[in-house]
């Protein structure tokens, strides 16, 4: 059984597509399929090449850079956003990190660094990402959803 629905109208900023199995990339098919307007971003140059496609495919509106852990790369993003649209929708928040070295062993044995990068990358982000957004949604409201892992 499906639900009718459409998205015709809303915008909004997809946060965290790495490939074409990422969820964030499943979730941004589903909004774009709906009549969403999107904002897809890629991590680095590296990850450009991985990702192009995919917001190719999915007639984004603007594709952006954007490493959270560098300054004002996520404020850019809003910014271009607002710059587009005037305000958005919804944002979709997946992304997790952590130093490679970090993943392999015991838990007991992770470094405060490394645990405090990946807290910062991976779940303060979101409350950046929060901040940024509420000012693009306070006279329509909006939906923000992040992944766990």
């Amino acid at each position: 059984m499906s639900i009718p629905l459409s998205l015709e109208g809303k915008r909004g900023i997809v946060l965290g597509i790495a490939n074409s199995h990422s969820i964030a990339y499943g979730i941004a098919e589903v909004l774009s399929q709906l009549g969403a307007e999107l904002c897809v971003t890629y991590l680095n140059e590296k990850a450009k090449p991985y990702v192009a496609p995919l917001a190719e495919k999915l007639e984004t509106t603007l594709f952006l850079p954007c490493d959270v852990s560098k300054a004002d790369e996520l404020e850019a993003v809003f910014e271009q956003a607002k710059n587009q649209w005037g305000a958005i929708d919804f944002v979709i928040h997946s992304i997790a990190w952590s130093p490679l070295d970090e993943l392999h062993g015991r838990l007991v044995d992770s470094s405060s660094e490394g645990f405090s990068l990946a807290m910062d990358i991976s779940c303060h982000s979101f409350i950046r990402t929060a901040r940024l957004a509420e000012a693009q949604m306070k006279e329509n409201g909006g939906t923000l959803i992040t992944m766990t892992y």
